[in-house]
């Protein structure tokens, strides 16, 4: 069978041609059918979270869809691409309590984009970000995975929505996500194009600068849900700002998560799916093409979600 691995931490994937794996007590193969590309799969590659350094050659992938004796599953959780091999390959063998059946096959690759992101949108929105509609939400990076579904859950809550984007390229998927407007900045300027809508939320994926122009910008009460650090993990900003203001800064990380709590956000985002209340937007690249899909990330050259099509 072909899987896409690491043969040296900081290195480039390869696809090789290795010998399937065999379940053994409490686990289940999976004929995997597609696998998400997150950015903790890249972190994992580069050393800076999991155990791949001492199990090479290492197979990324934390969630993805297949199927389970021919009946549709989605797999995430139960340490799956962190702490034992993960789902670049095209039979996988994770731990059972990691497959969660699915009712058909419909949406499979935008299902398998959504254990990370969607989960993570939800948290930020609703449980850490508390929108509503009478807020004024603004999402940093809003054309990334977590930051598209941001922008439909938020204004989904009845919220006023803007999205940010370094990219102007990237503003119509933004807009067709749902949001009213959308701010093109880099890590400088931001706060003041913010100034005059004064937001109540920021929804932050990016770190930072760009927390730091957020701080700036929130109104009085207001609240910045962090999630993410692709634009750097130290941020620098006056307290006196925070404190005058009463903001509040709250964090967000699936790892503290119990594996109830994320069944059930994801129960609720599947029938939002299946409803066509809530678009996933996929890029499918091939098992082959993991590599590329990996510098994209670092490159911050994606808009939604990179899908890697395992049969392909």
């Amino acid at each position: 069978m072909r899987a896409a691995r690491l043969h040296e931490i900081g290195g480039s994937l390869q696809l090789d041609e290795t010998d399937a794996p065999v379940a053994g007590d409490d686990e289940v193969a999976v004929e995997m059918a597609y696998a998400s590309v997150n950015p903790l799969d890249v972190w994992i590659t580069q050393g800076n979270v999991g155990v791949a350094g001492a199990n090479l050659p290492w197979t990324p992938g934390t969630e993805g869809t297949g199927y389970v004796d021919g009946h549709p599953v989605l797999v995430r959780g139960g340490g799956i691409g962190v702490l034992r091999h993960g789902l670049y390959t095209e039979r996988a063998v994770v731990p059972t309590a990691a497959v969660m059946p699915l009712p058909d096959d419909r949406h499979l690759a935008e299902i398998a984009a959504l254990g990370v992101a969607g989960v993570t949108a939800w948290n930020a929105v609703h449980v850490h970000g508390h929108v509503t509609a009478a807020d004024r939400v603004v999402v940093l990076g809003a054309s990334g995975g977590v930051g598209s579904l941001a922008v439909q859950l938020a204004k989904a809550a009845g919220a006023a929505v803007w999205g940010q984007s370094s990219n102007a390229a990237k503003s119509a998927g933004i807009i067709a996500d749902g949001a009213d407007h959308v701010v093109i900045s880099g890590d400088d300027g931001l706060a003041a194009l913010l100034a005059e809508w004064s937001p109540t939320v920021v929804l932050d994926a990016l770190g930072g600068p760009y927390s730091a122009q957020a701080i700036n910008a929130l109104r009085t009460g207001g609240r910045l849900v962090v999630y993410g650090t692709s634009a750097g993990e130290v941020v620098e900003f006056n307290m006196r700002t925070l404190y005058r203001k009463g903001l509040t800064i709250s964090g967000y990380t699936g790892l503290l998560e119990s594996p109830a709590q994320a069944v059930q956000v994801m129960n609720g985002l599947l029938t939002l799916v299946a409803d066509g209340a809530l678009r996933v937007g996929v890029e499918l690249v091939g098992l082959a093409d993991a590599a590329e899909a990996h510098r994209r990330i670092v490159e911050r050259r994606v808009a939604g979600k990179l899908v890697i099509d395992v049969r392909r």
